[in-house]
């Protein structure tokens, strides 16, 4: 219908969001697509939306808002879609001219869409609750597994826009990640919104990694995000055995206090939490990333200098934190009590907040060899998807596992050496 689209998409959020901006794009085949890092020149203007935090929201509001002005000038077609778009609450939505608004299991009817509302100009409001079929992913090796949440932590708005969890069969799956994976060497990382809670009639987490493991061309399985309450003891086993698993773990934490993990329904102590990490890096040498909400309604200063002191003495390589966001449709929202310290708070805990980047300094860790940049200048990806640039001679190293000793970091780069070159 047209001979080319110039589109611009924004995507806000997590993982799982750039891989659904990826799906969209694989149904977009049947145009010649060009896209566009500026949404004054575009044809089709694409937001892929977050609503676990207010301040995604508020950033989504202003730029439909920029996109809707704009709109008066010259003919585009604007299309929401992601977490926001299966949010109940639309009043606001409402008020902004949107043409089309999709959910993530709409994608596979997004052409229909499309020329449906070229030909009649209506609005469209297209939202499918469950996703059938299993979408193909080339470029970053992302698979999803599963989708929702069942665990209904009292901040949280994933069970409202998400539902509960819903996994895809294991034969998918497998399948899946066989077709897509064509290069001699890759890494996979599997989504989800708590991944480890993965079953699919008798195959759950543990045996879903331990087949994918048996694929050659794997050779290194990253998941995220997980919850401790999820793991079994069968996982330390395989941790222990399978050396394709990621020696890298996402573990959010959210709090330090047991009082507030209790108000936010997280079914797990700080004991316990603890005990896990201990369980882990007993088995192998294994770096930690994790989340942490500020704020959290009835957290006093003792509860926050607890969350303080034990981001210091797991001693993560990255931590993700965020002030409260008060939700629609959560526990937490009939919380009454407001913390008038949240400015505050987050500034201190800015100042004190450290990457334990240099706990790598003058150690040896495993690389995945993923290329090179010059004549004997090769890059390397460590399990916490850090990457790492070293000289080398053999370029047959590409696509293998080889242990570097780094001697310097730059921000998030990492210089290594191999010391058996010499």
């Amino acid at each position: 219908m047209f001979k080319n689209i110039n589109i611009y998409l924004k995507t806000l959020g997590c993982n799982i969001n750039n891989l659904e901006s990826e799906k969209l794009f694989n149904f977009l085949k049947y145009f010649k697509i060009i896209l566009k890092k500026n949404f004054f020149n575009s044809d089709i203007l694409i937001i892929n939306s977050c609503i676990i935090r207010k301040n995604p929201q508020i950033k989504i509001l202003k730029e439909l808002k920029k996109w809707t002005f704009l709109k008066k000038y010259k003919k585009n077609i604007i299309l929401l879609t992601g977490c926001l778009s299966e949010f109940e609450n639309f009043k606001k939505i409402k008020l902004i001219k949107i043409d089309i608004i999709l959910n993530s299991n709409s994608y596979m009817y997004f052409n229909k869409l499309l020329i449906f509302y070229i030909k009649n100009k209506k609005k469209i409001y297209f939202i499918k609750k469950k996703e059938k079929f299993f979408l193909k992913n080339k470029i970053n090796n992302y698979f999803l597994i599963m989708k929702g949440c069942n665990h209904n932590c009292s901040y949280c708005v994933i069970p409202q826009t998400k539902g509960k969890e819903y996994y895809f069969s294991f034969n998918k799956i497998f399948f899946n990640i066989i077709n897509n994976i064509k290069k001699t060497f890759c890494e996979i990382t599997l989504l989800g919104q708590n991944v480890n809670s993965y079953i699919y009639k008798n195959i759950n987490f543990n045996s879903l990694i331990f087949n994918l493991s048996k694929i050659k061309n794997i050779k290194r399985i990253n998941f995220l995000s997980s919850n401790i309450k999820d793991f079994n003891k069968d996982f330390f086993f395989l941790y222990k055995n399978i050396e394709k698993i990621s020696n890298h773990m996402h573990l959010p934490i959210q709090s330090g206090s047991n009082k507030i993990l209790k108000k936010m329904n997280r079914k797990y102590s700080i004991n316990e939490y603890l005990f896990f990490i201990k369980k882990i890096k007993k088995i192998k040498k294994t770096s930690l990333s994790t989340d942490i909400i500020i704020s959290f309604p009835y957290e006093n200063l003792f509860d926050f200098d607890l969350s303080i002191k034990i981001i210091k003495k797991i001693k993560y390589t990255d931590v993700f934190f965020f002030s409260y966001s008060k939700r629609l449709n959560t526990i937490s929202f009939n919380f009454k009590k407001k913390d008038l310290l949240k400015k505050f708070k987050l500034k201190i805990f800015q100042k004190n907040i450290i990457k334990n980047n240099f706990f790598f300094l003058n150690n040896k860790e495993r690389v995945l060899i993923i290329g090179y940049i010059k004549k004997n200048i090769f890059i390397g990806k460590m399990d916490n998807l850090k990457l790492v640039f070293f000289e080398h001679y053999n370029y047959n190293i590409i696509g293998t596992f080889i242990y570097l000793k780094i001697i310097s970091i730059k921000n998030n780069f990492f210089l290594g050496v191999y010391e058996n070159i010499y």
